[in-house]
């Protein structure tokens, strides 16, 4: 597995938040992936104006050897994309570029579960990207739509452990949105409500290894009983921002 991510360098700490505390945190993560796991990690150099970079997951989504650069809701945070496709574009891979106006949030917009591609998408949003997507791609994608009020991405509510299992928030999707999932996900388990808040459905899988963030206790034990193996990390800086381990790292092969 490899897998690229970004030093948290100018990531803002919040209101009272001790400075040091985010760098600690991903710091954590960076050296369970390469020391325990033997997970090969590349870095994408931090670049002052752009805090959010650490988001990987973000950044966009690799396929083959395309890299289909995001399009962020955030206007912020679109000058992002330079970065994210300067560091594909000097090591070969094509960039297809999705049509202006598209909204889309890389790995965490777009979940593979199996030989399923999924996408979500919010009740404001056209999912106009998703039909661009499956152009890129090749392949069929199956759109999700969130429910109303859910303004998070799909990571956080839809999460594939591996051969045909994934863990999910069902209140998070609409009726369609459920049943198309009850229909394509062999294995579908509903994540204890407390650990979504938690961040749980944003679990990281490594070489069978589940990461998930401190405190997910039920799901743990759900998982420790099912033999697998869980580590658990400290990342409250993040949660902020939605994010736990999936959301720090952009996936680059298996």
């Amino acid at each position: 597995m490899k897998v690229l991510m970004c030093p948290p360098l100018h990531y803002a700490p919040a209101p009272g938040e001790n400075p040091a505390a985010a760098m600690a945190e991903w710091r954590g993560l960076y050296r369970l992936l390469r020391e325990d796991l033997h997970v090969q990690v590349d870095l994408l150099e931090p670049r002052p104006g752009l805090p959010k970079l650490v988001l990987a997951a973000s950044g966009g989504f690799v396929w083959q050897d395309a890299f289909i650069v995001s399009r962020l809701r955030e206007a912020e945070r679109r000058p992002e994309s330079e970065a994210w496709s300067n560091f594909f574009l000097v090591r070969g891979y094509a960039i297809p570029a999705l049509p202006e106006g598209c909204r889309f949030e890389g790995e965490r917009d777009l979940v593979v579960v199996g030989d399923t591609l999924f996408a979500g998408y919010r009740s404001s949003e056209d999912p106009a990207a998703h039909e661009a997507l499956a152009e890129i791609l090749g392949r069929e994608i199956r759109s999700l739509r969130l429910s109303d009020g859910w303004d998070l991405p799909l990571d956080s509510c839809l999460c594939p452990l591996g051969e045909g299992r994934v863990l999910y928030h069902p209140e998070a999707f609409d009726a369609p949105a459920r049943r198309i999932l009850e229909q394509n996900v062999t294995q579908l388990q509903s994540m204890d409500p407390a650990d979504v808040l938690r961040l749980g459905c944003n679990a990281l899988v490594a070489d069978g290894s589940v990461i998930l963030p401190e405190g997910c206790e039920a799901t743990v034990t759900r998982l420790e009983q099912e033999g697998v193996q869980v580590h658990t990390l400290p990342l409250a800086c993040y949660s902020r921002d939605a994010a736990g381990p999936k959301a720090l790292v952009l996936k680059i092969n298996d």
